[in-house]
């Protein structure tokens, strides 16, 4: 079972698509992954983790999001979020203040052989404890 509540697409103001989001409690975070993206959230330590993931273009990305951090991003519940009541919210979004990445692609991702690699280590190969 996953670490966070709901999960679907926000509409962003400004935006020319919808993004992929989570819903934690009452706070909504836009990861940042894309279409042909593997992710997995988590929660760990008061932050939301996002381990984003492709293979067949070989990058990974793990964004890590302060669970304080303030929400500054309107936006609109657009698709999904079968637990959430449908309606505008306030997101947090991967390009915030605050919130870390960590990523390897090309080489360093066959090197570091974060294909088969679990989240945890990853963490660890970022540098975050």
């Amino acid at each position: 079972m996953p670490d966070f509540d709901d999960d679907g697409k926000i509409w962003v103001r400004g935006s020319v698509r919808p993004e992929y989001g989570v819903r934690v409690g009452d706070l909504y975070f836009i990861t940042g992954m894309e279409e042909s993206d593997n992710i997995n959230c988590f929660i760990r330590d008061k932050y939301l983790f996002a381990d984003i993931h492709d293979t067949g273009k070989q990058y990974r990305i793990i964004r890590r999001f302060p669970l304080k951090l303030d929400p500054e991003c309107p936006g609109t519940l657009f698709s999904g979020f079968t637990n959430t009541k449908h309606g505008d919210i306030m997101a947090l979004t991967y390009r915030n203040d605050g919130v870390e990445e960590y990523g390897v692609e090309g080489e360093m991702y066959s090197d570091e052989n974060a294909s088969g690699m679990d989240s945890v280590r990853f963490i660890q190969l970022a540098g975050w404890k």
